[in-house]
């Protein structure tokens, strides 16, 4: 679990400077060993008052006795007030790990999908860059002209229902997807593949670089 924990220090009257510095230079350290041990994972300074002493920060712990234990363990805990408010996970959150690069395939796929739905190959073709590889169920080619040759051949009524399974950053500009798709028919069975495409950012945004299909 993660909590946001508001820490409010207050110097008990009468307190040196040097008992303020070495409580301060105990508190490092110890947060040291935190931040190590994956229980501190921010810190930030909030707009503060003049001679306020207050920090927000983030924490990982099992529970929120756990938590306790982390925060009673730290020096400064004799003289802060601490208010701790619980966080659970938004499934928007951006910094959720691979949602980064969940949302930029889904950015693509998106336009791919409403493209494949509406049976219009010109803007399936817009989802690929100029020197794509696409391999469908049919022998590969190169480039977005041939991609809507390809799906100029599908019949009307195709739909694509489209899940990811796992992805990978590559290179900053490179994001691999492995998906499962069911391709829909008016006329036959669903057709469910396995998708693997390479999705690269260029001067017009993220487009598909390498698309293939697999039975298996």
């Amino acid at each position: 679990m993660e909590f946001l924990v508001d820490m409010v220090t207050t110097v008990p009257p009468g307190t040196s400077d040097d008992a303020v510095a070495e409580m301060r230079a105990r508190e490092a350290a110890r947060s040291a060993v935190l931040t190590a041990q994956g229980n501190l994972v921010r810190l930030w300074r909030p707009p503060l008052r003049p001679g306020e002493w207050r920090s927000w920060g983030l924490f990982s712990a099992d529970d929120a006795d756990h938590l306790e234990t982390v925060l009673a363990s730290m020096p400064l805990r004799v003289w802060r007030n601490d208010t701790v408010t619980p966080l659970t996970p938004h499934p928007s959150d951006p910094g959720r790990p691979g949602a980064t690069e969940e949302a930029i395939l889904r950015s693509v796929l998106d336009r791919w999908k409403a493209a494949v739905d509406a049976h219009d190959p010109p803007g399936v073709a817009a989802c690929f860059t100029d020197d794509a590889i696409f391999q469908g169920l049919h022998p590969y080619t190169v480039g977005p002209d041939d991609v809507a040759v390809y799906y100029d051949g599908q019949p009307m009524g195709m739909t694509a229902a489209y899940e990811i399974r796992e992805t990978r950053r590559l290179a900053q500009d490179l994001v691999l997807g492995y998906l499962a798709v069911d391709f829909a028919f008016t006329d036959r069975p669903t057709l469910t593949v396995s998708l693997s495409v390479v999705t690269r950012r260029t001067d017009r945004g993220w487009l598909i670089s390498h698309y293939q299909v697999s039975r298996l």
